[in-house]
């Protein structure tokens, strides 16, 4: 997904943005970034490596943080997308697919824009970006709020991004290349209806990211050099019981709970009383550091052979999750709380990978090698072979095939949570899969470029959370085996003038069969893949500079889900959604300077479909917003 086609989409945030793209599962419990957990070919959240200009995001806490992202929508250059599994080069976590956020550069002239829409729900969205190149250095700075009051009660939110980044050429005794810096934060709150549990409706969540990175890469004489030092800091209240007040003019009287001075729950609008087993909200404080440093040696025009290394150490406060007895209580800011439990870890990955070009042939096997560390009693080794194989069949089409094996281990959740009706265990062994896929490539040609790929995934000793009959509490276990075989493909068409009605089509598709031994238990997410997606996106210039984009989502996802009124297992059904954008981009712009403006006109979901990507955690229907954006260079 370039910048261009983000300014054209019916969307405001990364989550939306990712809908649009083959292969890839975003299951949202909240709308416009809130909350949603993404997959790749059939993997749950936690199996998805995600990573920001090379920054790995993925929460030790929990993979339902993956996605909280503190990069502006104005600052994406590109999303690429890496389907199957990648531990081989991404390390553990890359276990089904790896999604990576590109951060545009600064530019010699200065460029940015402002962008406003409200619209229906209460829904607000701003942002601004500005950048120039002064001297040596590239400068850039970013920001964007959205907030909502919520399609149905208890899920309104807000959300603030900010972000900023240095670069620069450098040069090292004849060695050449790019110093990068960056710092990112995000602060967001949101009524989290049925989010986790039917049980309790009235959850809230407030949750925040802090990202710091520097990254140097060199080049001399067939030798290249690349280093990553990088710091993403994360925390996260959880109220089971809504205490917090209501967000972008939501009134969440109704609702919310009230602590007495005995540390006790009721609400006063009902008399409610929380749960005699309640304590108080869950509060996480997580921190990582990562140091990733690889070197590349090209031997001749055929080979190149790479080395490298990757320390990540991470860390956890909290008041719920990880050892108790291993630090003293540690005040919560602003809260009448302490962290009381305490866990860190060590991951250590030493890969080397060989390529080996020959005319139309190119292969590239490797191996990962693991090891992890629990505080200071367990080590893990795991190991990552892969190969990657690609014939050129002429100057536009490409065969190619890989196998792998990628490893996932377990996160703090899954280890160490134990309240209410969800335990997990320390018992969890890590994960794996070995992905294989064969596929076809072909470039652009009249106008027109595709792909289609088939891959298989065989899965061992998955981790899931699993209810077991007769017994309402979910347990983490080591216990699914899934074996998922899939074709999926894309095609874009370009028109080659400008004046054309038709500007451009984009369509994809995935459908995917899995088979797994007879259980006796109902799984909450290892088991609820995406069984068919496929998407078209449709560019209409209407004249007068009126544009018409519009795109037709149409989900099968396997699995079944558990009534909360009926307490019956039901299948989740397919659905369709339709959305589009109809916007006004005058080529001359708005003032002599060509200033490119654009005013649109957004409708998400417009055919009002009902559905569920979690078991009843119900989507927003008919979603109706408008805006302007301005851009300057």
């Amino acid at each position: 997904i370039t910048a261009k086609e983000i300014q054209e989409l019916p969307v405001n945030t990364i989550n939306e943005l990712l809908e649009f793209v083959a292969g890839i599962d975003v299951r949202q419990r909240g709308p416009l970034d809130v909350q949603s957990d993404l997959g790749v070919r059939g993997g749950t959240f936690d199996q998805t490596l995600v990573l920001v200009d090379g920054i790995r995001m993925n929460n030790a806490q929990t993979g339902h943080h993956n996605m909280n992202l503190p990069i502006p929508i104005a600052m994406i250059e590109r999303i690429e997308v890496l389907h199957g599994g990648a531990s081989r080069v991404h390390g553990v976590g890359a276990m089904t697919g790896v999604v990576n956020i590109v951060l545009k550069k600064a530019q010699a002239k200065i460029n940015g824009g402002y962008r406003m829409s409200a619209g229906s729900h209460g829904l607000q969205h701003h942002g601004f970006n500005a950048g120039k190149k002064i001297g040596k250095w590239g400068a850039q700075i970013a920001y964007q709020r959205d907030q909502s009051s919520g399609y149905i009660p208890n899920t309104d939110f807000k959300s603030d991004r900010f972000m900023m980044s240095l670069d620069r050429a450098v040069n090292f005794s004849g060695a050449t290349g790019d110093l990068s810096l960056l710092y990112a934060e995000n602060q967001k709150g949101f009524g989290a209806s049925n989010y986790y549990s039917s049980a309790f409706p009235d959850q809230f969540e407030a949750t925040s990211t802090r990202v710091l990175g520097a990254r140097l890469n060199l080049k001399k004489n067939g030798f290249s050099y690349d280093l990553k030092l990088n710091y993403v800091g994360a925390t996260d209240r959880f109220e089971l019981y809504r205490e917090t007040k209501g967000l972008a003019g939501f009134d969440a009287d109704q609702v919310a709970y009230v602590r007495n001075n005995s540390g006790t729950y009721f609400r006063a609008s009902t008399g409610d009383t929380a749960a005699s087993w309640y304590g108080g909200h869950n509060f996480h404080k997580t921190a990582a550091w990562t140091a990733n440093t690889h070197g590349s040696y090209e031997w001749n025009p055929r080979h190149i052979t790479t080395v490298g290394l990757n320390v990540r150490y991470d860390e956890i406060l909290s008041n719920a999750l990880g050892q108790t007895g291993i630090i003293d209580p540690v005040e919560v800011p602003n809260w009448p709380a302490s962290y009381t439990r305490y866990q860190d870890q060590l991951n250590l990955s030493y890969f080397a990978e060989h390529r080996y070009s020959d005319g139309p042939l190119r292969i590239t096997a490797g191996m990962l090698f693991n090891q992890r560390q629990l505080g200071s009693e367990m080590i893990v080794s795991a190991w990552s072979p892969g190969i990657d194989v690609g014939f050129k069949l002429d100057k536009l089409s490409t065969l190619y095939a890989s196998a792998d094996q990628s490893v996932r281990y377990p996160t703090y959740t899954d280890l160490y949570y134990a309240r209410g009706n969800a335990f997990g265990s320390l018992d969890l062994d890590h994960e794996s899969a070995q992905n294989f896929e064969l596929g076809y490539r072909h470039g652009v040609q009249n106008n027109i470029r595709y792909n289609v790929a088939a891959f298989h995934r065989r899965s061992t000793n998955l981790i899931d959370w699993v209810k077991f009959p007769g017994n309402d509490t979910a347990f983490a276990k080591n216990i699914t085996n899934l074996n998922l075989t899939g074709v999926e493909g894309n095609f874009a068409y370009y028109a080659s003038k400008r004046k054309d009605f038709v500007r451009s089509i984009v369509g994809s598709f995935l459908f995917m069969q899995g088979s797994t031994p007879e259980v006796e238990y109902a799984s909450l997410y290892a088991l609820d893949y995406l069984g068919a997606k496929a998407n078209i996106t449709v560019n209409n210039r209407l004249g007068n500079g009126l544009f018409l984009k519009w795109a037709v989502t149409a989900q099968d996802r396997m699995g079944t889900y558990q009534s909360f009124t009926t307490g019956e297992q039901i299948d989740y059904a397919p659905f369709l959604t339709v959305d589009a954008k109809l916007y006004w981009a005058p080529v001359a712009g708005i003032t002599r300077r060509q200033i490119p403006f654009q005013a649109f006109l957004n409708i998400n979901n417009a055919l009002d479909q009902d559905y569920f990507d979690r078991g009843n955690v119900a989507q927003p229907g008919r979603w109706i917003s408008t805006g302007i954006e301005l851009r300057f260079r």
